[in-house]
């Protein structure tokens, strides 16, 4: 009994069932669909009557006729699928068809007579047919090849037809009389069902050089460890404990491998076979990487774009973000020519309703899929040709070949386009997957961008409330004592001019002159920096020169600068105002005297909270003062958060934002009965 042609027959089964079973899950009112489906069943049934029909011993008449009748219809279901695969709604196709019709028709009612048996003309005929019906089934795609003109699609056809000539006439000479080898055909004829299986799908060239690659990776893979296996387990294999043992410490081994060697060997065979699509990989994975570090939107986009550009596969690339109001997207970036700078979502509503069910759109899918449905006569209708011509007229405008959507919350918070001019289908599948996994890390970038916009929006009313209370007491004081002094001096109440009464009215209005002055200041935009290199010592010694002279106290200044620092790219006035401001808080702290020490030094490393990471100097104003509790110490840079009885609380407030604004910060460090010390760092 032939047991290899049994198995390799029961084996050729179960995967046209599967696949049969897999295209029709898929969408069972595609006829092209259901086309393949049904050649795939009627495979089924053909190797299973072969498989019964040799497994009997060429038993009973019956299983013959199935078989034969099995055979007989295999034409039939191939030209009508073929013919539906090139869409040829031409007269000589149609009659061919019919033709072969007429035959089965002939031959079927010769195998039910009986005829069979009385001489071997009819299964010879049946032979016949069923080789001549299939190369007929090949002629249907050459007749299409000759005219596309498209090379991609011509490129595709060519290698359907190069493996269906060569999966058909190894099947046929399986059967023939004299060979008889039968599994070579049956597995050559479902590895082409699936290669068929893989073209109906994904319509992609790209994606069959995808396949055949990882066909390639897998077979080396298997490969690989069987050699392992064989080599573990081939020693002391006629003892049969021993062989049992090594049996299962080579699965034990095997299955530590797995991963890391399947990895391994993936990357090797990719790297030698899709050199391109690896390095582009990796690109994609370290932007991936980069951004994880990204918060702001604006920084998210200039990263993105740079690194798409840098990979040199893009010619066009532009980045949209959903706008404050959610009308449309506005241009955050692009790479090549312009594109539209605006999308509108009510102009554009095709459009964003395809994107909706699918998070990537690409042009040349779209475009096939508007071709069939142009031959259909679908024109008008949700999904027409209409909708359709919609949709690619603003990819055209963003210049997007494929478009990936950043959505969250089933919100498409942008989009992101690229295309390649050089190539028609620039991208495979996967490498569409991992430019949606680079979509999926931009959207939670864009997510936490705008939850740490409403918590910073929640902290600025919250500071402004502090800063409206503060300002208040900071004007109703002096105001109360203007007021008190005015009536005092107010010849309707019985009052006389008095200078000390005017002298206070002098005095608070200077004050309030004073905070309203700091808190225009503050308020006031940032100013772009004025940087010239600056030489800290320098400001420093400037600086102290002026506190010496207006606060002559019993405190003690000392200095302890490093020599020969290197010079800093900034404002020296700004950095003198925020010196100047720091001495007279130290000075005003000590009030019954200590000592101010002033210490600059260069250093190297992160500042804090990681916003700067290089050299820069630290000046640092220690006094011997009480020092601050850190109830208080928390809340110290808040404007008009003051301790002073006559403080506006917007110096150490004004003097923070100056240093943000140069790059740097201001750091404090206190203990409670043993003093303060300040430390600004200023970038080098």
């Amino acid at each position: 009994m032939d047991w290899i042609r049994i198995q390799s027959a029961l084996l050729a089964a179960v995967i046209s069932s599967a696949l049969a079973i897999n295209i029709l899950l898929r969408n069972r009112m595609n006829k092209l669909y259901v086309l393949y489906g049904l050649f795939n069943v009627n495979l089924v049934a053909w190797y299973l009557t072969d498989a019964l029909y040799v497994y009997s011993n060429s038993g009973p008449d019956i299983l013959l006729k199935l078989r034969s009748l099995a055979a007989i219809a295999i034409p039939i279901n191939a030209l009508r699928f073929f013919r539906a695969f090139v869409a040829d709604k031409s007269k000589l196709t149609f009659n061919m068809f019919r033709l072969f019709v007429a035959i089965a028709v002939v031959l079927a009612v010769l195998i039910i007579l009986d005829v069979h048996q009385h001489t071997d003309l009819v299964l010879r005929a049946v032979f016949g047919y069923i080789a001549i019906s299939l190369y007929v089934s090949l002629y249907f795609i050459y007749r299409r090849y000759q005219k596309m003109e498209s090379q991609i699609e011509k490129t595709r056809l060519r290698y359907l037809m190069v493996s269906g000539a060569i999966a058909f006439t190894l099947a046929l000479v399986d059967y023939l009389p004299g060979i008889g080898y039968y599994f070579f055909g049956n597995l050559l004829t479902v590895v082409f069902l699936y290669f068929l299986f893989q073209i109906i799908l994904k319509f992609r060239v790209l994606d069959l050089y995808e396949f055949l690659g990882r066909s390639i990776v897998m077979v080396t893979f298997s490969m690989v460890i069987a050699l392992i296996f064989l080599a573990l387990v081939i020693w002391w294999r006629r003892d049969i404990p021993l062989f049992i043992f090594n049996t299962l410490i080579a699965s034990i081994v095997l299955f530590i491998l797995w991963d890391p060697l399947r990895n391994f060997v993936e990357d090797r065979m990719n790297q030698v076979l899709f050199r391109e699509r690896y390095e582009f990989a990796a690109h994609l994975l370290r932007l991936r990487r980069d951004m994880s570090n990204v918060i702001d939107v604006r920084e998210l986009a200039d990263l993105i774009l740079a690194r798409v550009e840098s990979s040199r596969r893009v010619t066009h690339a532009s980045l949209y973000l959903l706008e404050d109001y959610a009308l449309g997207y506005s241009l955050r970036g692009h790479v090549g020519p312009p594109p539209g700078l605006r999308i509108d979502r009510v102009t554009h509503h095709p459009f964003f309703k395809r994107l909706a069910d699918q998070p990537v759109l690409v042009r040349e899918n779209l475009e096939r899929e508007r071709r069939q449905l142009d031959e259909y006569g679908l024109v008008a209708g949700p999904g027409g040709v209409e909708e359709l011509d919609a949709v690619l007229s603003t990819m055209e405008q963003m210049n997007a070949g494929v478009c990936l959507a950043f959505v969250a919350d089933q919100q498409t918070m942008g989009l992101l386009n690229l295309k390649d001019d050089r190539l028609r289908e620039a991208y495979s599948s996967e490498e569409i997957r991992m430019l949606l996994s680079v979509a999926a890390q931009a959207t939670l970038v864009i997510e936490n961008s705008r939850l740490f916009e409403r918590v910073r929006d929640r902290d600025r009313l919250a500071a402004l409330g502090e800063m409206s209370a503060g300002m208040a007491h900071e004007i109703r004081n002096p105001l109360g004592a203007i007021k008190g002094a005015a009536q005092l001096i107010d010849p309707r109440l019985g009052g006389e001019p008095d200078e000390e009464m005017i002298q206070i009215i002098v005095d608070e209005t200077n004050r309030l002159n004073t905070v309203v002055s700091q808190f225009l200041d503050y308020a006031r935009p940032t100013r772009i920096v004025d940087s010239t290199s600056t030489d800290i010592n320098e400001v420093v010694e400037r600086t102290l020169e002026l506190v010496r002279r207006d606060n002559p106290g019993e405190s003690e200044i000392k200095t302890r600068l490093q020599r020969k620092l290197a010079p800093v790219k900034s404002d020296p006035e700004q950095l003198k105002q925020v010196f100047l401001n720091l001495s007279q808080n130290a000075l005003q702290a000590m009030k019954e005297g200590g000592s101010l020490t002033v210490s600059t030094r260069l250093a190297e490393g992160r500042l804090a909270g990681g916003g700067y990471r290089g050299r820069y100097v630290r000046v640092s104003f220690s006094d011997t003062g009480p020092g601050i509790p850190e109830d208080i110490r928390q809340n110290i840079f808040i404007p008009f958060f003051t301790t002073k009885e006559r403080g506006t609380g917007l110096g150490l407030a004004l003097s923070m934002r100056i240093m943000k604004n140069l790059g740097g910060t201001i750091e404090v460090s206190s203990r409670v009965g043993q003093g303060t010390t300040f430390t600004v760092f200023v970038p080098v």
